[in-house]
């Protein structure tokens, strides 16, 4: 398996795949690198304290400070789980238990995250805390997460990490909003979504739903429950359950080609429906009919945005790879 990752906005990986051999971050201790370049970037930050983050550390030292992570399709690594070894146990509060100048997770935002640090969360350490770091970045003029995400913008724009917009979906016949676990009337605190995931036919966003600043996207619905099951999104698209598409007549149907399912509202009162699903060949013509509304920027795409204008990364850099 020649299995990807990539860095979310809360300062996690999580696993893809696609066409391409460059490879945003890299899984822990899975990575062979020269010497020199180990030496020059700094090496593991002394600071940090069990294992944990330390794979999302090297891969932004090397994307941001001159390098490039590439997979070779040709190796095969073996691993073998430890049960019961309390050395293992550690490594798992590792990135989050503080040690001198904060918790892994935390030096490793405050280092590298900016002004996406306000997504991210968390404890912002003082420019004293992370010496180790600023002496790295001046010495090799590394640049800021923005140019990560534009280098791999098929993945964070069009695969709708950053969040082209969220909104609210209501049921146009009960006013009813869709959430993941069903239809509600949550008033004005409903689940807010936003369009994720490339469009394997365009290459762009979008074939799915994202719940907003968040990692999961609709996935199965569950016909018994009456709910739609969440999994960590599928940026590329690739994920059959993860087809959710708005149709230019209101309706949302699961699949992009063929005989496909619409969701719709059964009502089972005058004040209360449930969510379930049919062809949507079979749906009357008032049936099944969606609203997005109370639209807004995420602030992921607001920073952004305004980090693109600053840096002028398009311009900069208008033929780079976008995976």
């Amino acid at each position: 398996m020649n299995a990807k990752c990539y860095l979310s906005l809360q300062a996690d990986f999580k696993w893809f795949d696609d066409e391409s051999d460059y490879i945003p971050t890299i899984s822990g201790g899975l990575v062979a690198v020269g010497r020199e370049w180990f030496n020059m970037t700094g090496g593991f930050d002394e600071d940090m304290r069990g294992w944990g983050i330390e794979n999302l550390d090297q891969s932004l030292r090397s994307w941001l400070c001159g390098g490039e992570i590439l997979r070779a399709k040709s190796s095969r690594v073996a691993h073998m789980w430890r049960t019961g070894d309390r050395r293992t146990g550690q490594g798992r509060t590792g990135a989050h238990a503080p040690g001198r100048g904060g918790s892994n997770r935390d030096r490793f935002v405050s280092a590298w995250f900016g002004p996406f640090h306000q997504v991210a969360g968390g404890t912002e350490l003082s420019s004293s805390d992370l010496e180790t770091y600023n002496k790295v970045k001046r010495k090799l003029q590394c640049k800021p997460l923005s140019y990560f995400m534009y280098r791999f913008r098929r993945i964070y724009v069009e695969g709708g990490i950053l969040g082209h917009k969220s909104f609210v979906i209501r049921e146009v016949s009960t006013g009813l909003a869709l959430t993941t676990s069903g239809l509600r009337d949550c008033g004005g605190n409903c689940q807010r979504l936003q369009r994720a995931n490339l469009d394997k036919r365009t290459k762009k966003c979008c074939s799915g739903i994202r719940v907003a600043d968040s990692v999961n996207c609709f996935d199965y619905f569950d016909g018994d429950r009456r709910i739609l099951n969440v999994y960590s999104c599928d940026v590329t698209g690739n994920n059959d359950n993860q087809q959710w598409r708005f149709r230019g007549d209101g309706r949302i149907q699961h699949g992009a080609v063929g005989d496909v399912d619409c969701l719709y509202a059964e009502k089972t009162s005058r004040d209360h429906a449930q969510l379930r699903m049919k062809k949507c060949r079979e749906l009357a013509a008032t049936e099944g009919v969606f609203k997005e509304s109370e639209h807004q920027e995420p602030l992921a795409a607001r920073i952004y945005k305004e980090e693109l204008e600053k840096h002028q990364w398009d311009q900069h850099f208008p033929s780079l790879p976008d995976n």
